[in-house]
């Protein structure tokens, strides 16, 4: 594979996976994996796109075996303390947690330093036992509100990923999802709006930002046809 395409490889596979599209981010990545299989972006990106995908396992041995090949880092030690958080692993994820807070780009300057405070905030979930349980308990009624939202049953699925939100206030996925039901679903971008805004505050995520951009746009749109409706009322 040459240089131009491995790049366009990258590039498409990240686009995927910003629109929330993670079975296309992996094929892009997967056709990269076969001429570079130990680079960084291969397995950073094949980890966190398991990841999101639920493989855990399948994550686990991309991220360590980058941490073998490449030695410890910030981006590492906070991949791997996500990926302990989301399987439950208190103690790893509060280690890891701790290790990437102590890093260079996390500090103030760095350039890590706007994910500091969510860091810390799940690294004082994942020291506290009761507030750990809850957020397992979160990831259940996560799960459920996705099964909701496959079937259609939108309120209900947003109920669900709200209730989850409020187990665990660092579980900015319930956010998102509940303001995309809101937005795609129900059409109504002054719903979702202020919840994508907390969903990007909390994770810096380009995903959340691409989707506050489109509500964004969204309500402008609404406000232009409220604007041309009460044009014609007045013609009329």
């Amino acid at each position: 594979m040459n240089k131009f395409y491995a790049n366009i490889c990258e590039r498409f596979g990240l686009n995927a996976y910003v629109m929330g599209d993670y079975q296309k981010a992996e094929s892009w990545f997967r056709k990269l994996e076969q001429s570079e299989p130990d680079s960084i972006r291969v397995l950073r990106n094949l980890g966190v796109i398991s990841l999101a995908q639920g493989r855990s396992e399948e994550a686990e041995r991309y991220l360590l075996r980058e941490e073998k090949l490449y030695g410890p880092s910030f981006y590492r030690h906070s991949a791997l303390g996500d990926l302990a958080y989301a399987t439950g692993k208190r103690k790893e994820a509060a280690k890891r947690y701790r290790l990437a807070l102590k890093a260079q780009e996390c500090a103030e300057g760095g350039k890590a330093f706007h994910m500091r405070e969510f860091i810390e905030q799940r690294l004082a979930m994942s020291e506290d036992e009761e507030r750990f349980a809850n957020a397992m308990k979160a990831m259940e009624l996560f799960k459920k509100a996705e099964e909701l939202r496959e079937s259609g049953e939108h309120l209900e699925a947003i109920k669900y990923f709200m209730e989850s939100f409020a187990l665990d206030e660092t579980n900015w996925p319930a956010l998102n999802n509940a303001a995309s039901i809101h937005l795609n679903a129900l059409k109504n971008p002054g719903e979702a709006e202020p919840l994508f805004r907390q969903a990007f505050e909390l994770s810096r995520s380009p995903q959340v930002a691409r989707n506050l951009d489109l509500c964004i746009q969204a309500l402008k749109q609404n406000q232009k046809n409220q604007g041309q409706k009460k044009r014609w009322r007045v013609r009329a």
